[in-house]
């Protein structure tokens, strides 16, 4: 009779331990179809030669670079590393402009243009919550009809001349300083306007993929780009005035709280 209870207890115990367990996988599986991805582009002694803590342990991450040691030291972590056979140089506006293409036109690359959602982190930011990008999509996409989501700027507001302004610190920007402002006087004369109610940040973005105007945002965005030069606040101030019902700025905090 107790080696019988003994034996109930014990099966008792593995029923609990395989729901439990059962309950864990469950909250791993991937409630939507999603895409984190970072890049990197350039040589080792780029300040933006880093990796980022990994966003989410049940959706795929990948990291794009044109260089392959960033590539190696990616082993070991949760990262899906690409190789993007683009030229690495010195010239770190080369660098940046080849990052461009991965960053703002998604849909153009195989591993990505599968998935419903994606969601770009630029590599230097903290870590990203896998909660509050699920539960954004959830909200403004499949709710509501957005095609992409981005966060208002914390400081710079108004006007795209506050953004030149303040990029003028930098000294890759000031390389291209008589670009941004051809640029910029040239979208005025278009009939596009120099003030805005929300300016954003373009170091996190998250896209429904299939939304019918994402493809359009996208391409325009990445031609705007190729225009004004590798500051893509500037050129998506202007961007976003074409599309305005399709973006929608946020003013809440992506990153996970310290």
């Amino acid at each position: 009779m107790k080696k019988l209870l003994i034996f109930i207890l014990l099966l008792i115990i593995c029923i609990i331990s395989l729901c439990n367990s059962l309950k864990y996988k469950e909250g791993l599986e991937n409630i939507y179809n999603i895409a984190f991805y970072t890049c990197f582009y350039g040589t080792d002694d780029n300040p933006a030669f880093a990796i980022p803590e990994i966003p989410s342990d049940k959706y795929d991450c990948y990291y794009f670079s044109n260089n392959k040691k960033m590539l190696e030291k990616l082993n070991g972590t949760k990262w899906i590393g690409i190789y993007d056979n683009k030229l690495i140089t010195n010239n770190p506006i080369e660098s940046c402009m080849h990052g461009k293409h991965v960053k703002v036109v998604p849909e153009d690359f195989e591993v990505l243009k599968h998935y419903d959602y994606t969601c770009f982190l630029d590599s230097k930011l903290d870590k990203v919550s896998e909660t509050f990008v699920e539960n954004f999509i959830e909200t403004h996409f499949i709710k509501q009809n957005y095609a992409l989501l981005l966060r208002e700027h914390l400081f710079i507001k108004d006007n795209v001349w506050n953004e030149y302004n303040e990029s003028m610190k930098q000294d890759r920007y000031v390389q291209e300083k008589e670009k941004y402002k051809k640029y910029i006087n040239n979208q005025i004369s278009t009939g596009l306007i120099e003030t805005t109610d929300k300016h954003c940040q373009c170091g996190f973005l998250i896209r429904n993929m299939r939304h019918p105007n994402i493809t359009e945002i996208d391409k325009t965005w990445y031609s705007h780009i190729q225009e004004c030069g590798i500051q893509d606040q500037i050129s998506f101030f202007f961007v976003k005035q074409l599309f305005n019902g399709s973006i929608y700025p946020f003013k809440e905090t992506p990153f996970v709280e310290k």
